[in-house]
């Protein structure tokens, strides 16, 4: 037959069956009568002549606008019910050739329970499609499209998905196609990545299902919805959520997929990692992600909006911090990484400042990001100590890795900061002391064993070295303590941020008052507010007026000042 006519014979030798069939009882005669036909439409569907009638019929029916199910066929053939169950073994082949698609009907149509009673049939839509094409159909029909873009084919999985929740297709069913349609469309960036995330094709199409459903609008899908939409056998479906919960699941190992834990079993909700947005964005689909963007603006300090500062240290920390930032520099930090790989030695570079407070610690890392531009993300300790049991460590594990994701799309390796460390890298507690102590023990666990392996650049703020647990020293690779300054350095301290007062101001103020730059900064502070307010040039007396209100009453009276302004 030609194929310029290959629709009209097919359909011409449909509407003849479907005519002759009506009211027929399924006598023989009818297969005497449209044998003609029936072997035609045999040959054509690649089907046994019997399958060719109820396809014949299911096809006009589903054209007339409706599923059918037994009592249709049964009103249509005006036999007995039992005359068509019968013939069950051509429905189960027409089933697994693909032909007819089934779904169950919604519960409040069910009035029996019996096996097959409540199913309706369609003809499977490829194959109305390759009719209308006047296209032969192949021995297998499985639906092999060449996608124009991604986001077309994740909806189709998607749809695939609540074909098998509408039983219309199983399980087998499902996986077999996806990878077939996987196999055909390898053109996508996404699916040419998958083919190496060393995963199951099960595994392959729920990471596939949950991405859809994140641009669909839903971020964080149920797990016993979602396992239940893939598997149509409840002993499997409940096998595999346990492997999910357990963590046994290679996306959650892998850290694709990570879970959104409830109170109960089946509140517990999963969600894309930090890892998948990343690949998501390689492969240019663009995702809004408010929330995760929201919170890395927060954190993020960008060197450009560092005001400069000039800082006065001692010649020992001066030297320390000449090597730290000279390091930091882009070339330096390559070229000694480089080596350090070679060497099989880590690669991180860790910085722990620590000493008195108001010593210049903090603005140390803001100064030496400034001058080796790079980004801070800075970590906020009294939220990571969380109340809430459990969550501390979860926070901690999130903030390495929203820094490594952090870092990938930079083009030069951001700092990570921990200011004000002491409550992470205290002493550890005697286990099961209270179940606080029990959680700290279990963030810094997981805070040693975070840097133990970190590869990027880490610099933590502390005021209680000598608190310090000892597990924490060899991880930090630079130990920079910052003191006191001494009477030299507060003079230049307070020449740097006066530069109007006198050399002999500078040396008496730093001589009569044991401050740290920071409170030396309160004092600065005060003066531009009584310059703003009251128009008063800066002086020596008011500077020592301002002074002694930045100490307690009480400790300012045990100090012996040693010279009067008259």
């Amino acid at each position: 037959m030609a194929n310029a006519t290959l629709k009209q014979e097919v359909l011409s030798n449909i509407a003849l069956v479907y005519s002759l069939a009506k009211d027929s009882k399924l006598n023989n005669s009818l297969f005497e009568l449209t044998d003609k036909e029936l072997s035609f439409l045999a040959e054509y569907f690649h089907i046994t002549k019997t399958q060719a009638l109820f396809v014949s019929i299911i096809f006009t029916l589903n054209y007339k606008g409706r599923k059918v199910d037994l009592d249709d066929l049964n009103s249509y053939f005006e036999c007995n019910p039992m005359k068509i169950l019968e013939y069950s073994d051509d429905f189960v082949e027409l089933y697994e050739k693909r032909l007819l698609r089934k779904n169950n009907k919604s519960k409040r149509h069910r009035n029996i329970k019996l096996k097959g009673a409540d199913e309706e049939f369609c003809i499977n839509e490829l194959v109305t499609e390759k009719i209308f094409k006047s296209e032969p159909i192949p021995e297998i029909l499985i639906d092999i499209v060449k996608y124009e873009d991604i986001f077309t084919l994740l909806e189709k999985l998607y749809e695939l998905g609540q074909q098998r929740d509408d039983e219309e297709i199983t399980t087998s069913e499902l996986f077999e196609q996806t990878q077939s349609i996987l196999d055909e469309n390898t053109h996508f960036h996404l699916l040419e990545k998958t083919r190496f995330f060393g995963i199951s094709i099960e595994e392959k199409y729920l990471f596939l299902y949950v991405v859809w459903k994140f641009l669909d609008g839903d971020k964080s899908p149920w797990i016993e919805r979602t396992f239940k939409v893939i598997y149509d056998k409840p002993n499997e479906r409940f096998t595999q959520i346990q492997r999910f919960l357990s963590k046994e699941n290679n996306l959650i190992k892998e850290d694709w997929l990570e879970i959104v834990e409830a109170s109960f079993f089946d509140d517990t909700k999963m969600k894309l990692t930090e890892k998948a947005f990343d690949l998501l964005t390689e492969c240019d689909i663009k995702l809004f992600n408010k929330d995760l963007d929201k919170k890395k603006k927060e954190n993020v300090i960008l060197p450009g909006n560092v005001p400069f500062r000039k800082l006065i240290y001692s010649d020992n920390e001066a030297h320390q911090l000449e090597l730290l930032q000279t390091l930091l520099e882009e070339d330096n930090l390559r070229t000694t990484q480089e080596r350090l790989v070679q060497k099989a030695l880590p690669k991180g570079v860790t910085a722990l400042l620590h000493g008195a407070p108001g010593t210049g610690k903090t603005e140390t890392v803001l100064q030496i990001a400034k001058a080796t531009n790079r980004e801070i993300m800075k970590v906020d300790i009294s939220a990571s100590r969380s109340m809430w049991f459990g969550e501390s460590e979860k926070i901690i594990k999130q903030v390495f890795k929203d820094y490594k994701s952090y870092a990938k799309k930079q083009s030069l390796t951001p700092i990570l900061f921990f200011n004000e460390a002491d409550a992470i890298i205290a002493k550890r507690k005697e286990a099961n002391t209270s179940n606080v102590s029990d959680t700290e023990n279990r963030i810094q666990n997981i805070l040693l064993e975070e840097i133990e392996n970190f590869e990027g650049i880490l610099i933590a703020t502390t005021n209680l070295a000598t608190n310090m647990d000892t597990a924490f020293e060899r991880r930090f690779l630079f130990k920079i303590e910052f003191q006191k300054p001494g009477v030299k350095a507060k003079s230049q301290i307070w020449k740097s941020k006066m530069p109007q007062l006198p050399d002999e101001d500078c040396e008496l103020l730093a001589s009569q008052f044991d401050f740290s730059g920071g409170q030396i900064d309160n004092i600065v502070r005060k003066n531009e507010i009584n310059e703003i307010i009251y128009g008063n040039k800066v002086n020596v007396k008011t500077l020592v007026d301002f002074c002694k209100e930045e100490m307690l009453s009480n400790q300012f009276s045990r100090t012996q000042i040693g010279f009067k302004v008259k």
